[in-house]
């Protein structure tokens, strides 16, 4: 993929990186994240030698922001496409921003909160490798985190249990309130990763035997995507429970039909008699 990025100022690149990750556009989160460490670059080499002062570009952060965001965002992405070694690079070239010149406090407050995240993500990447002894210690980092930055990292111990069958009831229940408060946000980037906790965490019920409450799941997570739009988390929910419906309850097959019929009532499929067409059989 190449993009055209030319001319586009850092800030409408940072909006282009959450549009990317927001719609799992990996090879887009990448390529965008480069054009804004290069941007930011040579943004900043331009004002220090041509005028000899810090640099003052047109940003709304920091500069430390935008250097540590492209890099982030692209260990993210590789992390994503299961390029561990790649994203290991990216983290240990924003886990200390402090070369970067002329910094005021919210500078230091980048480089400190850049070098917290690289923490965190060296946590991430062991797990996904499937070292799970340093879980307890990704649980502790992960208590002081505000509630997205927590739902992010429950995404990874998931995803590290589901992919080495080892068992985290215990983090569920430490976690279980606060995450469930994240379900009142309805930012598109927040309810992304609601929808993909809900959906990891009906495979990991599954995968543990626990049909029905991962049947619970399933149908929370095409509730919520029915109310919001997200076409990506109901297109694998669906597939997700039409490969188990035959272990659904009746109470849960009729919320499942409820949900799908409220969608058919969105559309036009109505009659002149404003009769649900999906309802009747036509005859010719």
């Amino acid at each position: 993929m190449l993009l055209e990025l030319d001319g586009i100022a850092a800030d409408s690149l940072v909006d282009m990186i959450k549009l990317s990750f927001s719609w799992e556009n990996w090879p887009a989160v990448i390529e965008v994240s480069d054009k804004l460490f290069e941007v930011i670059t040579i943004t900043c080499e331009t004002s220090q030698n041509i005028i000899g002062m810090p640099p003052k570009p047109h940003l709304k952060r920091s500069t430390v922001y935008y250097v540590g965001y492209s890099l982030l965002m692209k260990g993210v992405a590789y992390q994503k496409t299961g390029q561990y070694a790649a994203s290991r690079n990216c983290i240990n070239q924003y886990k200390d921003l402090s070369w970067i010149k002329h910094l005021d406090e919210a500078g230091n407050a980048e480089v400190d909160y850049f070098k917290s995240m690289a923490m965190a993500n060296g946590y991430v990447i062991e797990l996904l490798e499937g070292n799970s002894g340093v879980l307890r210690e990704y649980v502790r980092f992960l208590q002081a985190l505000e509630k997205k930055e927590l739902l992010n990292g429950m995404l990874t111990v998931l995803e590290s249990a589901i992919k080495y069958n080892y068992s985290i009831d215990w983090v569920l229940d430490l976690f279980s309130d606060q995450i469930e408060e994240i379900n009142s946000i309805e930012k598109r980037e927040d309810v992304r990763s609601y929808v993909d906790y809900k959906y990891l965490l009906a495979t990991y019920l599954y995968r543990r035997n626990n049909i029905t409450d991962a049947l619970n799941r399933i149908l929370d997570i095409l509730q919520i995507c029915s109310k919001l739009e997200d076409e990506a988390g109901f297109r694998k929910s669906i597939a997700f429970y039409e490969l188990i419906r035959h272990r659904a309850s009746d109470s849960q097959q009729e919320m499942y039909q409820g949900i799908i019929k409220n969608i058919l009532e969105r559309e036009f499929f109505y009659d002149e008699k404003d009769i649900l067409v999906a309802d009747d059989v036509i005859v010719t």
